[in-house]
């Protein structure tokens, strides 16, 4: 199919605010996009080095979490100055900031950007008021007021019920010793980390608890080493030696994201002939663990079929949360229980994603249970129905990019057609998903694939 049709196609149907896609399966190869997650690393350290420009972006089909991520630094460097010194080009200044206006960096709704620079424009001393929409003003950033307390950097929530954003951050932070429990967001371990790398002198970060998530901050650590810092884990956290800044003179290539290949493997599990040409075979990135999951779905389903009754497979979303709505639709697939635990912290994604894909399986007639702490799911064999398991229906997506494109592959295996609600939402992490869909012979009312 001609991408221009595509590219003319698509922007009128979100606009209609639902996608009907129809059952069939997909066949080809798909180039995946790259890491959303190891790109807003890359990016931070690479401004830090004194070159954003560093950071290699496929700017073609670039997500909106990256755009804001990349407008902020560059906000952020316009307003300490023009200075390209790689090593210590912050240092000279930033205390002539101090007194200054506030700048305003807008976040969007993504949850990464806002974490990783709240710690940053501190460190840097830049005076800053954090501001975003949809569920990121309800997302929580609480656990760094401790980090702060004392550390020279205040934070001042401007909101009426003082917890929310807007959020101004004054003053500048110090290098030092600082304390955070590991088993909350990784992001805000790895936003320290980040930026405390930049300040003046060693530091150190200490958790008070088990890490979980460590898959992020194990790539936040390889990034910064990519960039020339001194970062040594130990028991008890990370140590900064603080001797080097973050410095680099080669490109930093951005690899392609599992999270995001996750949909195709799925598809592919569902009987799709999709080849993935571009995956890294040895990474950092915790969501590689979709293919083990898989082949241990898989096998829980073989098991279920010799035995005559269904085995539990249990996948623990510990490390890998952003996985949770598309292996729900392989779980549904296959004939076993499965059960999805460790998944709190889903309630606090672009949508409540426990109830979120609890709702869409039960559109997709696939029974299934809200737990304490994650989703319990009764599988359909693929083979039932001539290789139908999902009924069709429609899909409200909360406007939620992990919702939108797992209810797209769910449509693969279906009985009749898929509806998706607000399926722009693809624009925040994916935005070629579907024109990926449809070159892999997806078919999109509206849009003619022949």
């Amino acid at each position: 199919m001609e991408k221009e049709l595509i590219q003319k196609k698509l922007p009128e149907l979100y606009a209609s605010g639902t996608l009907g896609i129809a059952p069939g399966k997909l066949k080809g190869d798909v180039f995946v996009p790259q890491s959303k997650s190891a790109a807003h690393r890359a990016l931070i350290l690479a401004f830090l080095s004194g070159d954003i420009e560093l950071a290699r972006i496929d700017e073609t089909h670039v997500s909106d979490d990256i755009k804001a991520t990349k407008r902020a630094l560059i906000k952020m460097g316009e307003a300490i100055s023009k200075k390209s010194t790689p090593a210590g080009a912050f240092a000279a200044g930033l205390q002539n900031m101090l007194g200054e206006e506030p700048i305003e960096i807008d976040c969007k709704e993504s949850g990464s950007t806002l974490r990783f620079l709240i710690p940053l424009a501190a460190v840097l001393g830049i005076p800053t008021k954090f501001v975003g929409y949809g569920r990121l003003p309800q997302r929580p950033i609480k656990e760094y007021e401790g980090v702060f307390a004392g550390s020279g950097a205040d934070m001042i929530y401007l909101d009426e019920t003082g917890l929310s954003l807007p959020l101004l951050i004054k003053g500048q932070m110090k290098a030092g010793e600082y304390s955070l429990p590991g088993n909350v967001s990784s992001q805000y371990i790895s936003g320290l980390l980040m930026a405390l790398s930049a300040a003046d002198g060693a530091s150190r970060l200490n958790l008070t608890t088990e890490l979980e998530s460590r898959p992020y901050v194990d790539m936040t650590c390889e990034v910064m080493r990519a960039f020339g810092v001194e970062v040594e884990e130990d028991s008890n956290g990370y140590a900064l030696s603080g001797a080097v800044k973050p410095n680099r003179k080669e490109p930093f290539e951005v690899e392609a994201d599992y999270s995001q290949a996750a949909f195709w493997l799925v598809a592919r599990y569902l009987g799709s002939d999709i080849q993935l040409k571009n995956l890294p075979k040895s990474t950092a990135q915790g969501d590689r663990a979709i293919v083990d999951l898989l082949a241990g779905l898989s096998e829980a389903g073989k098991k279920s079929d010799m035995e005559g009754k269904k085995t539990v497979f249990e996948m623990d979303a510990r490390d890998v949360p952003d996985l949770v709505p598309v292996f729900a639709i392989a779980a549904a697939a296959t004939n076993c229980v499965t059960k999805i635990v460790h998944a709190e912290r889903l309630r606090i994604k672009e949508s409540d994603r426990i109830a979120s894909t609890a709702a869409m399986l039960t559109e997709l007639g696939i029974r299934n249970t809200i737990t304490e702490d994650g989703l319990e799911i009764e599988g359909r064999s693929a083979s039932v129905k001539d290789g139908k398991c999902f009924s069709g229906g429609t899909i409200d997506s909360c406007k939620d990019h992990r919702l939108v494109m797992a209810s797209a592959v769910a449509a693969i295996a279906a009985e009749d057609t898929v509806r998706i609600k607000d399926p722009i939402a693809v624009e925040k992490s994916y935005p070629a998903f579907f024109e990926d869909y449809l070159n892999l012979g997806g078919s999109i009312y509206g849009i003619n694939v022949g």
